[in-house]
């Protein structure tokens, strides 16, 4: 580190995995998908594809909308253009110049694709709506790559890993539970020949996998394997070295840029804070002194001392898996590399959206007559609020019959009412407007943009949200009509 220190590693230290959670799309939705690239530099590709939706029953999404993720885990992407779908299912997705492999999100709520696109695609990709969708959107589909892909590689390694992680517990409960009672050293042997048979598997895979994000996922397996197997803090920092992830020569944003890296790193040096040879007290006092060297001594027995930036990683790790205000006063007043102080606002700012005192992007919609209006063209009032309704929610209905029983008899001289749809096409819009019992009944429709869920917190339907006087979301007004908006409404229009 540097600094004229003395440190010393606990004998209690013990290593609580924290996963970042990265879908690289292997056995996850159905768009057949081929990539064509041209040029060299700058290659622009393009990718062919068609959504397989009619196989299993559902209706083809008109449009497909995109997410890049330039830090997997961290930031929260930049939405892309959308793909417009045919009627068939077919659709030509124009990516541009790729200069690395890239993770997307394919979204067609409630489905959601990760796929990793390299810029010399030559695979077709396969996806297919998942088994089950619990929330509006972000439900994970089914993927499969038709040709030479790394993911494929990497898939089958994990159905390995997962049958033999299988394996290993069964024997262990049975054991444990009196089942069988093979002696100790058949038990040992037994758990030496499934460890055998993962590191053949893993080797092989090896074989296969050599460019440095495909690298980074296949230690990120190894490290996965030994987390789940108890292996000591001391054999997973042998490794690590011996993997040499931390000696390459790509530059700290180009391995954060790779979907494997940050969550092998995590495996083996996160969760850190809970080692008990922290002394919080004594951070504490370091921070609030805003002293980094004497930080840095503290945590010198917990730190990664292979990284340059051993520092900002851990700190980012936290910021990551558990914030809290300490987490604040550290990024506030230690003196932190800038581009780790980047990826912190980023990271602040993805937390932020959709909640409370978050100001979401302005939004277009459309009118019962089919034409195209905004919020700011229907509304003059400085608060406005939006009952979020889906054609075939039973709860949505009922909720909206309630919702409108309400606004007939609240003041709304401060307050624009709308039932907005989040149908999925324009036959859920129809049904939704046929439940329209009045014209004064403002009802619009959004449609299915996981841009705007997102932004605006709409996580489920139905649900209430709420614009305050400056544009953002407010939790004034947020209970449902039949969980006590009626109440809040009167809080309101007493405290105006």
């Amino acid at each position: 580190m540097g600094h004229n220190c003395n440190v010393f590693v606990s004998k209690g230290w013990w290593f609580c995995i924290t996963l970042l959670v990265v879908s690289l799309g292997f056995s996850q939705v159905t768009l057949l998908a081929q990539a064509n690239v041209s040029g060299k530099s700058q290659a622009k590709t393009k990718v062919l594809g068609n959504c397989k939706h009619l196989a299993v029953g559902e209706a083809v999404p008109s449009l497909i909308h995109v997410r890049q993720f330039t830090y997997p885990g961290i930031s929260g992407g930049e939405w892309l253009d959308e793909i417009l779908v045919s009627s068939d299912g077919s659709f030509a997705w124009e990516l541009g110049g790729l200069q690395h492999p890239t993770m997307f999100e394919l979204s067609a709520p409630p489905w959601s694709w990760m796929v990793v696109v390299r810029p010399y695609e030559s695979a077709r990709l396969e996806l297919a709506p998942g088994k089950q969708a619990r929330s509006l959107y972000g439900a994970s589909g089914f993927s499969n790559w038709m040709g030479p892909h790394p993911t494929n590689t990497l898939d089958s390694l994990l159905v390995q890993q997962r049958e033999l992680t299988g394996q290993l517990a069964a024997s262990v409960m049975l054991k444990m539970n009196g089942v069988i009672r093979a002696e100790t050293d058949s038990l040992v042997q037994q758990n030496r020949l499934i460890e055998d048979a993962f590191e053949a598997a893993w080797l092989r895979a090896g074989q296969i996998l050599t460019a440095p994000w495909e690298q980074d996922m296949w230690w990120h397996s190894k490290f996965n394997w030994m987390a789940s197997n108890g292996s000591t803090k001391a054999e997973m920092d042998s490794v690590w070295l011996a993997s040499g992830m931390s000696s390459d020569l790509r530059e700290t944003s180009e391995k954060l840029n790779s979907a494997g890296w940050l969550s092998a790193w995590r495996q083996v040096h996160g969760s850190w804070w809970k080692n008990d040879a922290v002394d919080w007290d004594a951070i504490n006092a370091a921070v609030f002194q805003a002293n980094r060297d004497s930080l840095e001594c503290l945590m010198a027995p917990v730190l990664d001392h292979s990284h340059p930036e051993a520092l900002e990683m851990a700190w980012l790790d936290m910021a990551l898996a558990q914030p809290s205000l300490m987490v604040e006063r550290v990024w506030e007043s230690i003196g932190m590399a800038p581009f780790y102080q980047n990826l912190y606002k980023q990271l602040l700012q993805t937390r932020r959206k959709g909640r409370a005192g978050w100001t979401p992007q302005p939004i277009s919609w459309v009118l019962p007559n089919g034409d195209l209006d905004s919020l700011a063209g229907q509304c003059v009032q400085p608060w406005k609020i939006m009952l979020v309704v889906k054609d075939g929610s039973t709860a949505a209905a009922r909720e909206r019959e309630y919702f409108n029983v309400l606004i007939e008899e609240a003041d709304l001289s401060e307050l624009c009412p709308f039932v907005v749809s989040v149908d999925n096409d324009e036959k859920g819009w129809s049904n939704t407007i046929a439940l329209r019992k009045s014209i004064d009944e403002e009802v619009v429709w959004i449609g299915n943009n996981p841009r705007i869920f997102e932004d605006y917190g709409i996580e489920s339907v139905p649900a209430i949200v709420t614009l305050n006087a400056d544009g953002e979301l407010s939790h004034r007004l947020n209970q449902l009509p039949s969980r006590g908006l009626a109440s809040e409404l009167k809080r309101f229009s007493r405290k105006r």
